[in-house]
């Protein structure tokens, strides 16, 4: 899962984050509570969310056993 700790660790800014969410599947209030897929995020195709998701993956390898 993409949560806001991944958004924020790219120096992205809450203001546009929660505009980009606007109108879309999942919520900017889903994104801060639980997070969302970063196989949506991939879905997206925007760049900036193939970012997030990047790097929710990169941290959910360096955190397995």
């Amino acid at each position: 899962m993409a949560k806001l700790e991944h958004a924020r660790s790219l120096g992205y800014c809450a203001r546009g984050m929660r505009r980009w969410f606007a109108g879309r599947e999942y919520s900017w209030q889903d994104f801060i509570t639980q997070g969302v897929p970063a196989a949506w995020l991939r879905a997206s195709n925007d760049a900036m969310a193939l970012r997030v998701a990047e790097q929710a993956e990169s941290a959910a390898k360096e955190n397995a056993p």
